[in-house]
């Protein structure tokens, strides 16, 4: 319900309520008021009558005046009565209201009186005094009937009521327009920059016009507009930095990985290289004939091949690439990592198994995912420093977060484990904080684990460590597949 029309049926209730409240109080004053004036319109008749009834009486005798009651006593709205003051009230002509008004009207007063007839009817009766020297005292006496107060109350309840309905009704209109026009309309356009703002269109604002509350509020929702779009600023700006930072931060480790398999990479360069020496020597000394010289050269290309192959491998992996997400085989990819650390694997007696559990597709930053797989094979392997077996396993399987086990999901997961030392509990708990490390100094930065752990988080994942001192240490790689 709109803020006008509540204030419109606020409005016409408090009108209303009002209305009832003044028209039960007017209803009852005129109650009281209808009394009063019966009252004062029989005594005034009475004034009037009585100076001719007296004329009459003083001139023409008791009977005509008796005659002239009579006649006037011929209207049905007010009944006229002739009564002597000297007699007892069981008397025909007594007064009806009683010895109590005797005293009054013998002193001249006027008296009016109030009371029930035997069935039960309300009479105003006004008594007027007939006085002169020498002659018996008398008054004459005028009553008429008393409408029921109920009805006076609500035939003036149901008047007020009408009259007030309709003044209230015009004013609650009248309200209404006033209020869509002052306080709807400015509060709509509130709501559609709210709306805006909603949607990030920080740069609309409405123009301050006036004074009043509404004015105030979308002067305050305009500088909080300024405000979020400051903050937004900063925001991208610090976002910005801070991808960057990480962009470097993962382009450093992985130029410390380069580092790492550059003495297995070497070696396994020195055999094709020497193949490619001796046998480019022997072509060019003439100790192979012309017959020969062909499948020389074959075997030359072919070892040239594989040391460009190797040298490929290592650029890939080091060079620094814009993140970019497309849909790869995971299992590819733990295959591709196993072939580049080969060479660090049989130089640390380190044997790398892969195990794929089917095909495993989803979309990820290749670069991102291989550094992080790389990451913890060469940790496998660093602690492995008298050899052993390193597992890569990579399957498809319903998983959730430890800290949200409600939100389960369809997870690649890649498994990398090993046979080495294992880490300590109180180790294991802050091995993915940034610069931890157990290694020896020119061994490990402690950034290994740190940027693996932020690359699946970055991929929608989480990581899981469990790990035996002497036995060995399993890490867990939980990718959602988007579906």
């Amino acid at each position: 319900m709109k803020v006008a029309t509540k204030f419109a049926l606020a409005f016409v209730a408090s009108g209303l309520l009002s209305v009832v409240v003044y028209s039960s109080v007017a209803a009852s004053r005129e109650v009281d008021q209808l009394e009063t004036t019966v009252a004062e319109d029989l005594a005034s008749l009475g004034r009037t009558l009585s100076t001719s009834i007296l004329a009459v009486w003083e001139r023409d005798g008791e009977a005509r005046a008796l005659e002239l009651v009579a006649v006037h006593d011929r209207d049905d709205a007010i009944d006229v009565r002739w009564t002597w003051l000297d007699v007892d009230n069981n008397h025909s002509f007594s007064p009806r209201g009683g010895v109590s008004v005797i005293p009054s009207l013998l002193r001249g007063e006027q008296r009016t009186w109030v009371g029930v007839t035997s069935d039960g009817k309300r009479h105003v009766y006004a008594y007027v005094p007939l006085l002169r020297p020498g002659m018996r005292p008398a008054a004459l006496e005028f009553s008429r009937p008393l409408i029921k107060e109920s009805q006076v109350f609500w035939s003036e309840v149901r008047e007020q009521l009408l009259m007030s309905t309709i003044v209230a009704a015009f004013a609650a209109t009248v309200a209404l327009v006033l209020t869509s026009w002052i306080v709807s309309r400015p509060l709509a356009r509130v709501a559609e920059q709210a709306r805006r703002i909603g949607k990030g269109e920080l740069a609309y604002k409405l123009p301050v016009t006036g004074s009043d509350e509404v004015a105030a509020l979308i002067e305050e929702q305009n500088a909080m507009c300024d405000a979020l779009m400051a903050a937004r600023t900063r925001a991208e700006e610090e976002a910005s930095k801070r991808l960057t930072a990480l962009e470097q931060l993962r382009h450093a480790d992985r130029l410390r990985t380069v580092g790492t398999l550059s003495s297995g990479i070497a070696h396994e360069l020195g055999t094709p290289l020497n193949v490619i020496a001796m046998r480019a020597k022997m072509i060019a000394t003439g100790e192979v004939d012309a017959t020969e010289a062909p499948e020389n050269a074959k075997i030359i290309v072919s070892q040239t091949e594989r040391v460009t192959k190797i040298v490929r491998q290592l650029l890939d992996f080091a060079r620094r690439r814009t993140p970019k997400r497309a849909e790869a085989d995971l299992g590819e990819l733990a295959e591709r990592t196993s072939q580049l650390l080969s060479a660090l694997a049989k130089k640390s007696r380190v044997d790398v198994k892969v195990a794929l559990e089917g095909r495993v597709k989803l979309r990820i930053d290749v670069t991102q995912i291989e550094q992080a797989i790389t990451n913890l094979v060469i940790n496998g392997i660093h602690a492995m420093p008298d050899g052993g077996q390193l597992l890569i396993k990579v399957r498809e399987d319903d998983a959730a977060p430890e800290r949200a086990p409600e939100l389960i999901r369809r997870c690649a997961i890649v498994e990398v484990a090993d046979t080495g030392t294992g880490i300590s509990p109180e180790n294991l708990e802050r091995i993915f904080e940034p610069f931890f490390t157990t290694k020896g100094v020119g061994i490990g930065t402690g950034l290994g684990l740190s940027v693996t752990h932020g690359i699946v988080e970055d991929h929608g994942g989480w990581m899981t460590a469990e790990s035996t001192v002497g036995v060995g240490t399993r890490f867990q790689l939980y990718l959602p597949v988007e579906a």
